[in-house]
């Protein structure tokens, strides 16, 4: 008779511990596209996954880095004719790149709605073909391998922990209204272009910035 609290005591952690790994057994990897990163992303290709956003299923993009001319240029010789600087229109949910005076490029994105996008002047800190960002929960949770075109920005008040950048987004087409956790979502077009444009110089499929190869300026308002 007096096992029997012991055993029944036994069964409820047992069950207890169940239940927790049943809610918890979503994959958790790190994030970059939330203002609470726990650690910096890496450069993360799964062709095979699937993505999970507004509780939709959504299909990365393959990508096959093998096969992909990628923009190799040798420093010194960038023909470009000014400054470059991105400038992010957070009320008209608009891009504009500039070299020097003279209009690059201009596209809709999607800044925050599930977390905000911080208005600011930031230089973009590495480069990255690909990576995984995922984070929020219940209806809030999205999970997103293969994000492509990945410029990570930074200031001295946001670092680079925090996880914001400008990216390709594949899981939704609502570009010109706030869609994201906090990143500049662009069509996988415009990301790829503004990627290929930006510093620093591509180097491969991940780049990071330094002193004889820095990173493009964005100003946030």
């Amino acid at each position: 008779m007096k096992k029997k609290p012991i055993y029944l005591g036994i069964t409820l952690f047992v069950s207890l511990v169940l239940g927790f790994s049943l809610v918890t057994s979503r994959p958790t990897f790190e994030c970059a596209n939330t203002g609470s990163c726990p650690s910096v992303p890496t450069l993360s290709i799964e062709n095979n996954a699937s993505g999970v956003f507004q509780n939709q299923i959504v299909k990365p993009p393959v990508i096959d880095l093998a096969a992909e001319t990628l923009a190799n240029n040798v420093l010194g010789e960038d023909t470009a004719q000014g400054e470059k600087h991105i400038y992010v229109d957070l009320k008209n949910q608009t891009l504009r790149a500039y070299e020097g005076d003279a209009l690059f490029m201009e596209a809709f994105v999607s800044t925050g709605k599930w977390g905000r996008t911080p208005p600011g002047e930031y230089t973009i800190w590495v480069k990255m073909r690909a990576t995984k960002m995922s984070g929020g929960s219940g209806a809030d949770y999205y999970y997103l391998p293969n994000v492509p075109y990945v410029m990570f920005f930074y200031n001295s008040k946001v670092p680079k922990g925090s996880g914001y950048s400008l990216h390709g987004a594949y899981w939704h087409n609502n570009f010109g209204h706030v869609m994201s956790h906090g990143c500049v979502n662009m069509r996988q077009i415009d990301a790829e272009k503004i990627y290929n444009w930006v510093t620093p110089t591509t180097m491969g499929a991940i780049t990071h910035a330094d002193a004889s190869n820095t990173g493009t300026k964005i100003t946030i308002f």
